[in-house]
Parts: structure tokens; C-alpha cells; sequence
């Protein structure tokens, strides 16, 4: 899935953690970061730039070096070295790891018949342990564009009734102006009902 997804569904996970603020943005990025396998794309599209032969970094390690149980502990690892409470973030970022292997298990099927992208859980180390869904579908499929829109869809109401928003995970600044807006806009709705 989009990272963009990705960070919408764990912030929708950690809504009812009970965690503090920071310790919500901490387990958010973590469940974005195995996505990080992915940048070998940035080499894949400059190698043939500079006349070299494209290393396919991307179709290596995109879906195997984080997508599995080692970003699952390492990731939330990382994290917790920035958090309040240790514990309990560590938990949640194994959790939103794991709600990251979820998402692309079933919609980060490729744009031809042969692009299912498989859960390698346990590599680099093993080969093992690999699950795949022929019925993954593709990246923009509309099952993908509904699961966003509903995410969106969430923080307009966690905006509007509790004065939360994944823009504070970007600004605190924007987000008291997102709320505030939301939070305006829904008090006019109510009043014409």
C-alpha cells in the first residue's frame, strides 16, 4: 500500500492506545518505516541516468529486508530509545509493523499478473515462512482508494469530536489550524441540522 495509507492506519491504531502524544507520532513512523526497503528505487532510476546498468535493488529488497519479523522488533526497538513509555510503545510498534505486513499482504499486488509481492517474515535470514494471496489486489485498486478514504474519513471525525488529527504528526502548528477549521466547520453543520 501507499505509505501514505500506511501512516493513516496506524495512526487510527494508536488512537486508543492511551499513549502520549510523542509516543504516538513515534509508533506512526515506525509503522511507515518498513517502507525504507524500498528506496532502492532512488539507485534503480539514477543508475541508467549515468549510463549504468539498473541494480534492481528495488524488486531485491523492497517487501524482504523490513517486511517481516526483524523490522517487527528492530523498527519499535529504535523507537522506544525516544519514548516516554518504553514498554508499552514497544508493544504498539510491534503492532503497527505488523498492521504494515497486513496492509501490503493484501494490496501491493504489482500492475501485471505476476507482481503478487509476498510477506517474507523471516528473511534476510531464511527463505522460509513466505505468504502470498492471489487475490492481493493491485496498488491502486479501488479496495486501496476506499481503505484511504475511510482513513481520511476517521481523522475528520477524531478531529472533529476529540481534537485529534494525523497532522500533528507533521505540525503542531498546522494541526491546531486543521482542528480548529474541522472543529468550526462541524459546530456549522450541527447548527443547520
Amino acid at each position: 500500500m501507499n505509505p501514505i495509507t500506511h501512516l493513516l492506519a496506524s495512526w487510527s491504531l494508536l488512537e486508543a492506545s492511551g499513549l502520549p502524544v510523542r509516543d504516538r507520532a513515534i509508533v506512526v513512523w515506525v509503522g511507515v518505516a518498513p517502507d525504507l526497503d524500498g528506496l532502492g528505487v532512488i539507485p534503480d532510476t539514477l543508475a541508467p541516468l549515468f549510463g549504468q546498468a539498473d541494480p534492481a535493488f528495488f524488486g531485491r529488497y523492497h517487501h524482504f529486508l523490513l517486511h517481516g519479523l526483524l523490522a517487527a522488533v528492530l523498527l519499535p526497538a529504535i523507537g522506544i530509545a525516544f519514548a516516554r513509555r518504553r514498554f508499552s510503545t514497544f508493544l504498539w510498534g510491534v503492532a503497527a509493523v505488523h498492521l504494515h505486513l497486513a496492509c501490503d499482504f493484501v494490496g501491493s499486488h504489482g500492475p501485471t499478473a505476476d507482481e503478487i509481492w509476498p510477506i517474507h517474515y523471516l528473511a534476510p535470514f531464511s527463505q522460509g515462512l513466505t505468504w502470498s494471496w492471489s487475490g492481493q489486489w493491485a496498488l491502486n485498486a479501488w479496495p486501496n482508494f476506499a481503505f484511504t478514504v475511510g482513513l481520511i474519513a476517521f481523522g475528520f471525525v477524531r478531529a472533529a469530536a476529540v481534537g485529534h488529527s494525523p497532522v500533528s504528526l507533521i505540525s503542531v502548528r498546522a494541526h491546531d489550524v486543521f482542528v480548529a477549521a474541522v472543529q468550526a466547520r462541524w459546530s456549522q453543520l450541527r447548527g443547520r441540522v
